[in-house]
């Protein structure tokens, strides 16, 4: 979440890409048909790369190289670069989409060739995985104080879901990409950072359902359903615009959030017991 997102789903598409790699690898019983195509196939590889491949190997092997030590000591001019590379990523995204995204149109946006490039990144889902890195930390800290805020519960939920809606629209489009891709088919971007982004929409999704689980408390909110659900429901309600909204939308993000508030909370507020009449004498 911030966003919206699957805190407890991201972390099970994960397991769930590992379980089936770690399946696929494993070793199965082969037919002697099997095994002797097998060894045909191995001994009619070529046992050296050609020279060409070779190069670009070594080539590949000291930018990764440079880029690993522009990094440990990162200079101004090296950060204000990265900070180009994710401003244009953004701009290439809204306009093509992730999928259709190239290094080379990121290249392109700030007039830079695609072999500079990968100076500052490995490809596009670094570049993606950093932009959303960012964006939920940003969140984490915004969310966090609304949730230990003297507000009524009610207040912090309409708090709290306007910050969602105006981080989808303020990191358009690639939050929303985190949304909804599948953490497994995102190849570039290294375990650790992926762990980071897991953790921090599953800090997110926590807090909104420690918002709701004390209102549940107090009875403030009333609901058949369990607190986990009622999150899971509430941070989907607004993940799912994903489908339709972006920048400039009829609608501004605070607009849309205040709307969808009233949506989520009015199956949620505990409804006013009426007031006795008074006697007649």
């Amino acid at each position: 979440m911030p966003a919206a997102r699957r805190g407890t789903s991201a972390a099970t598409a994960k397991t769930t890409a590992k379980t089936t790699a770690k399946t696929a690898a494993r070793p199965t019983a082969a037919t002697p048909a099997k095994t002797a195509a097998k060894t045909a196939k191995t001994a009619a590889r070529p046992t050296a790369a050609t020279p060409a491949k070779a190069k670009a190997a070594k080539a590949s092997s000291q930018i990764d190289r440079r880029r690993s030590r522009a990094r440990s000591t990162p200079s101004e001019a090296y950060l204000h670069r990265r900070r180009q590379l994710t401003d244009a990523a953004a701009s290439v995204m809204r306009r093509k989409g992730y999928r259709d995204m190239t290094l080379g149109d990121v290249a392109a946006e700030i007039g830079a060739d695609r072999a500079s490039v990968y100076y500052y990144v490995a490809g596009k889902d670094e570049l993606l995985a950093e932009m959303v890195l960012g964006a939920l930390q940003e969140q984490v800290k915004t969310i966090g104080a609304i949730a230990v805020s003297e507000l009524r519960q009610t207040d912090k939920m309409r708090r709290i879901l306007e910050a969602m809606m105006v981080a989808f629209d303020e990191h358009f489009p690639y939050l929303y990409i985190w949304v909804y891709e599948d953490p497994s088919r995102l190849e570039g971007i290294d375990e650790s950072t992926l762990e980071q982004i897991i953790e921090l929409s599953q800090r997110n999704y926590e807090q909104l359902r420690d918002v709701l689980a004390d209102g549940i408390e107090s009875g403030e909110f009333a609901s058949t359903l369990p607190v986990g659900i009622l999150a899971q429901s509430i941070t989907g309600l607004l993940a799912w615009t994903y489908r339709w909204y972006e920048p400039g939308h009829a609608l501004s993000p605070r607009t849309l959030a205040a709307g969808l508030s009233d949506l989520a909370l009015a199956g949620l507020v505990t409804p006013a017991k009426p007031k006795p009449r008074a006697r007649s004498t």
